[in-house]
């Protein structure tokens, strides 16, 4: 039960009660009459009454979409703020209010709605026309899925409750475990599995037994480690974030035929600096199939009668552009070749046809591939398109 102590806005709610009968809905208390309500605000999070939060996840997203209309008006896919700029103000205006509370209300079920927004956020920050996968959007843009990203949230809530014994919430977590609260138990097993990364990747900051401790699985060991154990610092927690979106992003693109899973980072896109937006969006779709070169337009675009490049050699593919294609410079090629070999383990450019997007992608934090990409599109000859023509399809 929580009751807000304003005299003026004094209510009451009750969680989770299959008594309805036996609760009044409303009696007095100092001079004023206390009504019954079905959800109340507490530190600005909306509390329902069977702790759904499905009021709050909507509040959220109505508020999210404000904040993206304000946004989009400076987005567009040849001018405007590019994905660099897009990126740092959703994070500054967008996360900021997404993630307030997330540990609390964040579920999958609160999601949908919101996972929606941030696609289409995602794609607008890309330039994508066509719908692109999710996943892949936020391995070019460097932004973790949003569920992991509130994962880690969560992990670095619980690392400062644990890093001090005499904090009231540190009591009220040795409590839940005891009880074997689901949530909590939940959370601590992430808390776990860092502990666990955090000990084999820098050893040096803690025991033999510590590491025994927690590689035994057993969560009651938690709460009894020694409080430096709990300390983490920006750098390692990135880290721990890439390795959580590997596993994510790998389970999703195995389960859809992925053989060869593109490697994950929450470093920026490289784009040096004055290259145009329209110059941007054409070098990220490179990094996608759904994108504006004759291969994909041929089989959706009917103003489009050839899949092959302009050049008639081969299909106009991204590897193509990059790696064979007679209208681009020879030593962009080779430079392209280089650096792909190189980012994909050495393997040769036969071996590598077959997954165009993921070793384009792994090169993507490469600097000087970058640079290659963006002299590449803006070769002469190449007429790359930069829109589709809507009437003729």
């Amino acid at each position: 039960m929580v009751i807000n102590c304003n005299v003026n806005k004094t209510e009451i709610i009750c969680f989770n009660s299959y008594d309805h009968a036996g609760i009044p809905t409303s009696f007095n208390l100092g001079g004023k009459q206390i009504h019954l309500t079905d959800q109340t605000k507490v530190l600005g999070v909306i509390l329902d009454s069977k702790l759904t939060y499905k009021k709050h996840s909507k509040h959220v997203y109505n508020n999210l979409v404000y904040r993206w209309v304000c946004m989009s008006r400076y987005a567009n896919r040849n001018w405007g703020m590019n994905q660099a700029v897009l990126v740092r103000v959703a994070k500054t205006i967008l996360f900021s209010t997404l993630f307030y509370g997330s540990i609390i209300w964040m579920k999958n079920s609160n999601m949908t709605d919101i996972n929606k927004l941030w696609y289409r956020v995602s794609k607008s920050a890309v330039g994508a026309v066509f719908n692109v996968q999710g996943a892949i959007l936020e391995v070019i843009l460097g932004v973790p899925p949003l569920q992991t990203m509130g994962r880690v949230i969560s992990i670095k809530h619980y690392l400062k409750v644990l890093h001090d014994s005499h904090d009231i919430h540190f009591d009220f977590v040795r409590t839940q475990l005891d009880e074997m609260n689901p949530t909590v138990l939940c959370h601590l097993r992430d808390v776990q599995k860092f502990l666990i990364w955090k000990i084999e990747h820098f050893s040096t900051e803690a025991q033999a037994f510590e590491l025994s401790d927690i590689a035994q699985r057993n969560l009651d060991q938690i709460l009894l480690l020694p409080q430096k154990t709990y300390k983490y610092t920006k750098g390692m927690i990135q880290q721990f974030t890439e390795l959580l979106w590997q596993e994510s992003i790998q389970n999703l693109l195995m389960t859809e035929g992925w053989s060869e899973i593109p490697r994950v980072s929450c470093n920026p896109l490289p784009i040096p600096h004055g290259v145009s937006r329209e110059v941007e969006v054409l070098v990220m779709s490179l990094m996608y199939k759904n994108n504006l070169l004759n291969s994909f337009l041929f089989r959706v675009d009917r103003a489009v009668s050839s899949p092959l490049c302009i050049c008639g050699s081969e299909e106009q593919t991204a590897l193509h552009l990059l790696s064979s294609c007679d209208l681009v410079d020879l030593d962009l090629k080779y430079q392209a070749k280089r650096i792909i070999t190189q980012c994909n383990s050495g393997r040769p450019m036969v071996d590598l046809s077959a997954e165009q997007g993921s070793i384009i992608l792994n090169c993507s934090r490469d600097s000087m591939f970058i640079s290659v990409c963006v002299a590449i599109v803006e070769s002469q000859g190449l007429n790359l398109k930069r829109k589709i023509n809507l009437s003729k399809r």
